[in-house]
């Protein structure tokens, strides 16, 4: 009677991992894999526990070639194949997970289909100090993160930069920080903290995988101030990198579209200059990382206003041609 009550459990799992639409099964396939089990069945019966699979939910398919069997087949899951490939090529790709804590979460996910499409998801990547985080500990490090703005309190943690020899230096004396967390964002395939510092009296951004040791306080977080916008902040910071926001215009070649869409957004203003070039007018945080992110371009880039930016651009390429 035991193994009966298990019967169903076992054939849904028969399904779930040993079928899709290239590999069916027949009954006397199914009855085959059930004794493996230690599950004994027979036609009539086994007719009878597909039907109630179905009634629970299983989208059990029925065909019938001419000349063979009915032949069954799960025909959907939760997450389709083409699904599966985008989290693992996101998986595979994102920097701020280990390349072990990558493994684990992309076998993971190859227990959501098929054996036969499982081989499909372990494609062959070579994970890279150069494209993976190495900290083990930011998976952790996250889930008390989310714990502390569900439950609206400060955390604590040591935070580092790294050394010219590859050695963790910490930052603030060793001494653990104190802040208001809020959210997390991602930007350039970097994970970051985004909190309020107290110590400051102003907004901070925490890489993530450069955080240790991150405790939730039992102390309530610095509330946003009225009418504070999250989502302005973010797009500010992260859209060039702190520095003074400014009203900026340039003039691009027509081959930088593309590029000009995905750094700016189709919100930014776009104007036709003449048959080869366009401009773009959008407020953005001048910064360094602007500057050289604009000097990539060559001369298919030029950026005509405003003045007192375009002087700062100039200083900034000066003070390179300086150290050459």
């Amino acid at each position: 009677m035991s193994n009966m009550k298990l019967k169903l459990l076992y054939l849904a799992d028969i399904f779930r991992n040993e079928t899709d639409e290239d590999h069916p099964l027949s009954v006397a396939d199914l009855i085959k894999k059930l004794a493996i089990c230690g599950i004994s069945s027979n036609r009539k019966t086994l007719y009878e526990d597909i039907e109630v699979l179905k009634e629970y939910g299983l989208d059990i398919y029925t065909f019938k070639n001419k000349g063979t069997a009915n032949m069954y087949h799960l025909a959907s899951r939760d997450f389709e194949l083409p699904e599966l490939k985008l989290l693992v090529d996101t998986i595979q790709f994102s920097h701020f997970l280990t390349p072990r804590k990558s493994k684990e979460l992309i076998c993971k996910l190859t227990e959501l289909t098929s054996i036969y499409q499982a081989n499909q998801l372990a494609r062959s990547v070579i994970f890279t100090d150069e494209m993976k985080c190495l900290n083990e500990s930011i998976y952790y490090t996250i889930d008390s993160i989310h714990n502390a703005v569900l439950k609206k309190k400060k955390i604590a943690f040591k935070y580092f930069s790294h050394t010219i020899d590859k050695k963790k230096e910490y930052r603030n004396s060793g001494n653990q920080y104190i802040v208001s967390p809020y959210t997390m964002a991602c930007s350039n395939n970097n994970y970051y903290l985004i909190a309020f510092h107290e110590k400051y009296k102003d907004y901070s951004q925490f890489r993530i995988d450069r955080m240790e040791k991150v405790e939730v306080l039992d102390q309530p977080r610095y509330e946003l101030s009225e009418g504070f916008k999250m989502e302005k902040y973010i797009q500010k910071v992260f859209r060039m990198y702190s520095g003074e926001l400014k009203e900026i215009e340039i003039v691009f070649d027509n081959s930088l579209i593309n590029t000009a869409i995905d750094r700016f957004g189709k919100n930014a203003f776009f104007t036709k200059v003449d048959d080869g070039h366009f401009k773009v007018c959008t407020t953005l945080s001048i910064s360094p990382t602007f500057f050289s992110w604009l000097f990539q371009f060559g001369d298919k880039a030029r950026l005509t206003a405003p003045q007192d930016v375009r002087d700062e651009l100039i200083a900034h390429a000066e003070g390179f041609m300086n150290n050459l």
